[in-house]
C-alpha cells in the first residue's frame, strides 16, 4: 500500500489531522526560534528569517533531491519556481486572513501587518535576483547560468551571516517541550511534513464526498494547503502580533526562494525556462514589486493579495486552456 494510499484513508478527517500536525510543527519552531536565539545569543527576526524556512521548505528540498537522483530536472526545476510563485501570489491573501481573523479575536491590535519602510529594502534584494535568471537560457549560456548559479548562494551566505548577527536575547519563558533542540528539530520537520501530506490527501477526499468539482478544488483549495505548512511559523508569529518576527520569517521564505534554492539548481545546470516557469517567475517578479511599493509608500505587509489572487488565476487559466 502506498504512503499516499494511508494518508487518504484517513478520509476527510485528514484535513484535521493536517492542521493539527502542521500547527503542531509551527509551534515546535516558534520555541527553537525563541531557543536558538537565546542559546546562541543572536538576532531573534534573524534566526526566525534564516532558520524557520530551512525547516518549514524541508519536504520541498527532498522533493527537489529525489527528483533529481531520479534524473526527473523538469519536476526539480518546477519545484523550485513554483516556490517565489506561490509566495507572490498565495502567501499574501493567507497573512491577511491571518491577521484580520487575529485582531477580530484580540490578539492583535492592527488588521494588517504595519512595517517599517526598510522591510523594502530586503524584499527588493531578493526579487531582483530572479530578473536575470529569464534571461538565462540553459541552451545558450549554460556556463553563465551555473556562474550565476553560485552567484545567488554567496548572496544567500551574506544575508545569512548579516541576519544572524549578535544581540543579547533574554532566556525564554517555557523552553523546548522535548527538552533536545535536535529532537525537537526533528519531530517538526517529520509533523509538518506528514501534516503537508494529510492536508492535501484530505482536502481531495472531502472534494470527492461534497462532489465537488476536482479541477476546481486543485486550483483553489490545494495550493492554499501547501502554503501555510511553508508559512506557518511566520503566521504563528503574525497571530500573536510579534510582526517583526512574523515578516522576518516571510521574507527569510523570499530569501531562500529567490536565492538560495534557484542557486542550488542553477549550479546544477538543472534549469529550464520554457513558457510555464518563464511566466510563473515573470508574474512572481511583478507582484513582488507591487508589494515593494505598497511597503515603501504606506508601511502595511501584504496588500498586494488582490494582485497576487489576479496572478494566480491567470496562471491557471493559461495552464487549463493549455497555453502553456
Amino acid at each position: 500500500m502506498s504512503n499516499t494510499s494511508i494518508f487518504a484513508m484517513a478520509g476527510p478527517l485528514g484535513v484535521l489531522i493536517g492542521v493539527v500536525l502542521v500547527f503542531l510543527s509551527g509551534v515546535l519552531i516558534e520555541q527553537l526560534v525563541h531557543y536558538i536565539s537565546w542559546r546562541y545569543q543572536r538576532a531573534k527576526s534573524g534566526v526566525a528569517a534564516i532558520f524557520a524556512p530551512l525547516i518549514t521548505s524541508a519536504p520541498e528540498l527532498a522533493v527537489f533531491t529525489v527528483a533529481i537522483l531520479q534524473g526527473e530536472l523538469e519536476v526539480a526545476w518546477g519545484s523550485i519556481v513554483a516556490q517565489p510563485f506561490m509566495a507572490a501570489t498565495i502567501i499574501y491573501p493567507v497573512v491577511l486572513l491571518t491577521t484580520f481573523s487575529a485582531w477580530v479575536a484580540g490578539k492583535r491590535r492592527n488588521k494588517i501587518p504595519h512595517v517599517t519602510r526598510d522591510i523594502a529594502v530586503p524584499l527588493i534584494a531578493f526579487t531582483l535576483p530572479l530578473l536575470p535568471i529569464l534571461f538565462l537560457h540553459p541552451e545558450k549560456y549554460g556556463v553563465i547560468g551555473r556562474a550565476y548559479g553560485v552567484l545567488l548562494l554567496v548572496l544567500y551566505v551574506i544575508y545569512a551571516k548579516y541576519m544572524l548577527r549578535e544581540e543579547e536575547v533574554e532566556e525564554p519563558e517555557g523552553g523546548l517541550w522535548l527538552k533536545n533542540s535536535l529532537l525537537q528539530t526533528f519531530v517538526a520537520i517529520l509533523s509538518i511534513a506528514t501534516g503537508a501530506e494529510f492536508l492535501v490527501a484530505g482536502i481531495v477526499e472531502l472534494g470527492v464526498t461534497l462532489g465537488v468539482d476536482k479541477t476546481a478544488l486543485a486550483v483553489i483549495i490545494i495550493p492554499i494547503a501547501s502554503v501555510i505548512p511553508e508559512s506557518i511559523v511566520g503566521l504563528i508569529f503574525l497571530f500573536k502580533g510579534q510582526d517583526n518576527e512574523g515578516v522576518s520569517a516571510m521574507i527569510g521564505e523570499k530569501a531562500l526562494y529567490g536565492t538560495f534554492y534557484p542557486g542550488v539548481a542553477m549550479a546544477l545546470g538543472v534549469y529550464t525556462l520554457g513558457e510555464a516557469a518563464a511566466l510563473a517567475l515573470l508574474l512572481a517578479i511583478v507582484v513582488s514589486i507591487i508589494e515593494i511599493i505598497i511597503v515603501w509608500r504606506f508601511g502595511y505587509f501584504g496588500l498586494s493579495a488582490p494582485v497576487g489572487l489576479l496572478a494566480y488565476v491567470y496562471y491557471i487559466s493559461r495552464f487549463l486552456t493549455g497555453v502553456i
